[in-house]
């Protein structure tokens, strides 16, 4: 069967090989590429061309949130017999997604609500760009996206948005303090592109390598579906109104959607999100922060808190204006959110693990014939 269809979304030798190495029937099963997910609908890319599948049972109840399929997933689809119609989204289900290929990378948050589930906002993407408008710089929210890009294996990215807004001498400086979050981080600057996506798709046309998948992150309002408008050269996503009392767009995204590129680069644009609690996974946090990390190797006392303790190598370096008190702070409050987003985990898997085992003792009874 031939996969050309795929390769200009993504396919390669690392999904090849692990969907071969399963030995599906070409007759049955095909691998795809999930391009939006809309409640239990799936839109996928084919060999075949674009097919909708429902997701199998054993995915559909999957009991840890993170392993369920998301957008940018490669996946295997099985033809299902009878075909379906969703009248909400007016297409026809042909295919059931039987199972999720490895991963190359995976953006997770925590869902909202604080009981340790993950949510998955991007998987497969090779560079994530996360959006902030040059006027309201939040380096406490860039650098809790960065961790989570970072420990879910993506490169990290910064588009400063709305820089029609400002002087020359403000974005000059909002460079300057996104130093501070990333060693070499790449940041790139742009307008509005209401009326005209040229310059836009100037400044992008260098950083998006066809083939390779990107995605844009932040909080709602930031212009993340303009600058996916601009990008494709045409009105696909819907983008609210600026309000006059901020300047903040409305927010218009629901879903999560990937969009081929007219260069050859893959883009998804995700919904914007007002809080952005952590995930554990990955190293992301030593990395970020470190600078940090290797000033508290130094500390006089293992248990330092960074606050009071003399021979605290952090506080000194704090003092001395190598380490912002933001930067510090940030830390503490990054580590914190990660430790107990761990505990919550732990707690979640053991009510799991104890509501097993109650219903394997009620099946073993139920089923167990009484001893003559």
């Amino acid at each position: 069967m031939s996969m050309d269809p795929l390769d200009s979304w993504g396919w390669n030798d690392f999904y090849r090989n692990a969907y071969e190495a399963q030995g599906f029937e070409p007759e049955k099963f095909c691998p795809g590429r999930v391009l939006s997910q809309r409640e239990d609908t799936f839109t996928l890319i084919t060999p075949g061309g674009l097919r909708w599948a429902h997701p199998a049972g054993v995915l559909f109840h999957k009991k840890r949130s993170g392993e369920r399929p998301g957008v940018g997933d490669w996946v295997v689809l099985e033809r299902i017999d009878c075909p379906v119609t969703d009248e909400r989204n007016k297409v026809t289900v042909t295919h059931s997604l039987a199972r999720v290929l490895p991963r190359r990378s995976c953006f997770i948050r925590e869902a909202s609500g604080g009981r340790g589930e993950a949510q998955i906002v991007a998987t497969n993407v090779d560079k994530i760009f996360v959006v902030n408008p040059v006027d309201d710089l939040n380096l406490n929210r860039i650098e809790r996206f960065v961790v989570a890009i970072v420990s879910g294996g993506a490169i990290p990215a910064i588009v400063l948005s709305k820089d029609d807004l400002v002087h020359e001498e403000e974005r000059r400086e909002a460079r300057a303090r996104l130093r501070e979050v990333f060693e070499g981080l790449e940041v790139l600057t742009t307008g509005e592109a209401f009326s005209d996506s040229g310059p836009v798709r100037k400044i992008f046309d260098s950083v998006l390598e066809r083939g390779k998948t990107y995605a844009l992150v932040g909080a709602s309002g930031v212009g993340k579906s303009t600058l996916v408008n601009a990008l494709l050269d045409e009105e696909r996503q819907e983008t609210g109104a600026v309000r006059e009392g901020d300047g903040k767009g409305r927010h218009v995204t629901s879903f999560r959607e990937l969009f081929a590129l007219p260069n050859g680069a893959l883009l998804m644009d995700t919904p914007g999100v007002r809080e952005f609690a952590m995930w554990s996974q990955g190293d992301g946090l030593a990395e970020v922060f470190a600078d940090i990390v290797d000033l508290e190797q130094g500390c006089r006392f293992r248990d330092c808190s960074h606050r009071t303790e003399p021979g605290c190598q952090i506080r000194e370096a704090v003092e001395r204006g190598e380490v912002t008190e933001r930067r510090l702070q940030n830390w503490r409050t990054l580590s914190l959110e990660i430790h107990d987003n761990v505990e919550r985990q732990k707690l979640r898997e053991s009510k799991r693990e104890r509501s097993d085992l109650r219903r394997k003792k009620k099946r073993d009874k139920r089923f167990s014939k009484p001893n003559r």
